[in-house]
């Protein structure tokens, strides 16, 4: 027989089990949706004195039972204020635990910092961390009538708390519990770009000015609050890309940056169709609900700063006063882009690859595969509790088995396709 046709016929049968394998995982770990804004996971149903369900506990309509979870894996996002103070080493803490007629309030303490508490929160992916607790008893007891799990934050707001995961007493996942608010923010392109990111003096914060909505990145007539860059920074660029974050958005808002150079030659850009506009070009973005939004403007030619610099995020938004605004917006990213060197072209290229194709024996022909190309969501992945490091994880195993599978199946491939 043939080597081509047994390395197929292994490739096949191995990528059959793998995708049997993966069904059986993603079958054992259920996924569910819940309010996790407070922080607070109600498990069973809570009732009135009547009896009327008040809450649905996540564990209704499923097979896990309340005595079968054992600890907790809480997964959060944290923002530009939270990460700063992480990275500085400024001591940011809370609790987490459990609460139930057979626990009463259960409570641990945890920090970012090694040791020092009870719980270490652990880096899951950039922003993104986890707080564990484990055990190998039940922590509720089947006749509990409420049974929650928490976890607070006693120093800091910017917590985003994207999954609660149930755990059994190994440490595996019994139930993924993750938030049912929707989560936005987009993702732009800047590979093209040489990025460095410039200091900001602060975040800013969403204000009205002439009955309109807008986050001022720069504004020097402004107060401190709208003087968050430094111009200077920007000399030379070809573009800027602003990150800003959105809170307690309800309704769609449009941004759009708005830019000028106040000099005889500026570009400015002051919303799509204004008859100012020249230099420069920019795209409004739909803020649509909680979440990271990027922005970027590009300039014809690298920019010269040759006079005041004004840029910020504008929006259409009517509102009378800040306190009117029922959203919050604040800038966490600024990055200054230069396009980068356009990779030489050559005719040897060409030649070698003619060289090598006359040279082609019989033999089976490599296909090669870049797999590279196959990109996620980070925003949406962070929130996954395939964050937890443990190798028992269902999602991991089934990640690698699927793996496994494609990559044999790419083995077949190259071992069948013969040069003719």
């Amino acid at each position: 027989m043939k080597i081509s046709k047994i390395l197929a016929g292994m490739s096949a049968a191995a990528l059959a089990a793998s995708m049997m394998s993966l069904a059986a995982f993603a079958d054992e770990t259920a996924t569910v949706k819940a309010d996790l804004t407070g922080g607070t996971v109600s498990l069973i149903d809570e009732k009135d004195d009547d009896g009327v369900v008040t809450k649905t506990g996540v564990l209704t309509g499923t097979n896990v039972k309340l005595s079968d979870v054992c600890g907790i894996d809480v997964n959060v996002t944290v923002g530009a204020d939270s990460a700063a103070k992480i990275e500085a080493g400024d001591w940011i803490g809370g609790g987490l635990g459990y609460n139930s007629e057979s626990t009463g309030w259960a409570s641990k303490e945890w920090s970012f910092q090694e040791g020092a508490k009870d719980v270490t929160g652990v880096k899951a992916a950039d922003g993104s961390y986890d707080f564990v607790l484990k055990g190998t008893d039940p922590v509720f007891a089947d006749t509990d009538t409420y049974a929650q799990v928490w976890l607070q934050n006693w120093t800091t707001e910017d917590f985003t708390f994207n999954a609660f995961t149930l755990l059994d007493k190994d440490g595996n996942p019994l139930l993924v519990v993750e938030s049912d608010k929707e989560q936005g923010g987009n993702s732009v392109d800047l590979s093209a770009y040489d990025a460095t990111e410039v200091t900001l003096a602060g975040n800013g914060k969403a204000k009205v000015d002439t009955g309109k909505v807008r986050v001022n990145v720069n504004n020097p007539w402004g107060e401190d609050v709208d003087k968050l860059i430094t111009p200077a920074d920007f000399e030379g660029v070809d573009a800027i890309a602003v990150t800003a974050e959105f809170d307690a958005i309800t309704d769609p808002v449009d941004f759009a940056i708005n830019f000028a150079i106040f000099s005889d030659n500026g570009p400015q850009y002051w919303g799509e169709g204004n008859a100012a506009n020249k230099g420069c070009s920019t795209e409004a973005v739909t803020v649509n609900a909680d979440g990271s939004y990027t922005f970027l403007l590009k300039f014809d030619e690298p920019l010269t700063v040759d006079g005041d610099l004004f840029l910020d995020l504008q929006s259409a938004f009517e509102a009378a006063t800040d306190d009117d605004i029922p959203f919050a917006a604040k800038v966490t990213s600024v990055k200054a882009l230069t396009l980068k060197d356009a990779p030489a072209s050559s005719e040897s290229t060409a030649d070698s690859t003619e060289s090598t194709d006359s040279t082609d024996s019989d033999e089976s022909k490599v296909i090669l595969v870049d797999s590279t190309d196959s990109k996620t969501n980070s925003a949406a992945t962070s929130s996954k509790a395939a964050n937890n490091a443990s190798n028992t994880n269902p999602s991991t195993g089934a990640a690698a088995l699927a793996a496994v599978g494609v990559a044999l199946a790419g083995a077949a491939v190259v071992a069948t396709k013969k040069r003719k």
